[in-house]
């Protein structure tokens, strides 16, 4: 595979073919068109901007598929994220473009005096010199098995047989899984809700209950699957598969020490400014 082309940490499979690499394009229209939505969230944004970024996707044999517009929703969310990365570079010139990062310090901060650290690392740079890892997956199969510490017990109704159900099937979320999220006013509601309504997405089969149960069962009004069946006991075995089987950077090593304490108070990244080197320039009325 050429060095033009970047490799996705999912991809696509398509006609039982596996495309893990793409070509990344200047985003079309340039960074405005791809803020030019009524959307505001920031999935929304990257699902526009991956429209205007890749049209192909390759194999690791170099053969192309021409992406049609029902496929971007099907984009792996990571992948979303690397694609943007990629754009960053192109908008910036720079191989190692820096995001402006701030992290809280739970330390020495006190009520009404939050204390932040800004950091002002490329993470590219910090993968290139091997201070942070980035995670392929090896092959097209992107389910997980979660087996399940206390089984899921689903009593027999007109919609099931019931029955109890020790193993999950996963797979990554998507950009669309992620849109249907966002745009749901209970699953944004707290941060316990939006964890439960991304592992009921994430969840595709559990063995033993058909899909039409399963999408039945998925539907339970101002609730989630996971919430209403999931024995608290597993909430623990489900945060460490969706960590263990994630992709993309992994930077829980990333040492980041308080400027006001001293105290490390961990990596991983913040992308709460991921957009703004796409962002057009401040006007300046210097010399004016």
């Amino acid at each position: 595979m050429t060095k033009d082309k970047i490799r996705l940490y999912f991809g696509l499979t398509r006609n039982e073919e596996w495309y893990n690499y793409a070509e990344i394009f200047p985003c079309e229209g340039g960074t405005l068109a791809m803020l030019d939505t009524g959307d505001k969230t920031g999935i929304s944004r990257f699902k526009k901007l991956v429209k205007g970024s890749v049209k192909t996707l390759y194999s690791e044999e170099g053969k192309s598929y021409n992406l049609i517009p029902a496929d971007y929703g099907g984009i792996r969310a990571i992948d979303a994220w690397k694609i943007g990365y990629e754009q960053i570079k192109i908008t910036t010139d720079e191989e190692h473009p820096i995001i402006p990062e701030n992290f809280f310090c739970e330390v020495c901060s006190r009520p009404n005096e939050e204390r932040y650290t800004p950091v002002r690392e490329s993470w590219q740079k910090l993968i290139d010199d091997g201070l942070i890892d980035e995670v392929f997956s090896d092959d097209s199969s992107w389910k997980f098995e979660v087996k399940l510490e206390c089984p899921i017990v689903v009593p027999q109704s007109q919609i099931s047989v019931g029955g109890e159900f020790d193993t999950l099937i996963m797979q990554p979320v998507s950009l669309d899984d992620v849109m249907l999220i966002q745009k749901d006013n209970f699953a944004m509601s707290t941060e316990a809700n939006q964890i439960f309504a991304t592992w009921d997405i994430a969840i595709v089969n559990v063995p033993g209950l058909s899909d039409r149960e399963l999408n039945t069962l998925k539907r339970t009004p101002e609730s989630f699957f996971t919430k209403t069946y999931l024995d608290p006991k597993n909430y623990e075995t489900m945060e460490r598969a969706m960590v263990q089987n994630a992709k993309g950077i992994d930077a829980s090593d990333r040492k980041v020490y308080c400027s006001y304490c001293g105290g490390e108070i961990g990596g991983y990244l913040d992308q709460t400014n991921f957009f703004s080197p796409l962002l057009p320039k401040p006007f300046s009325r210097k010399g004016m």
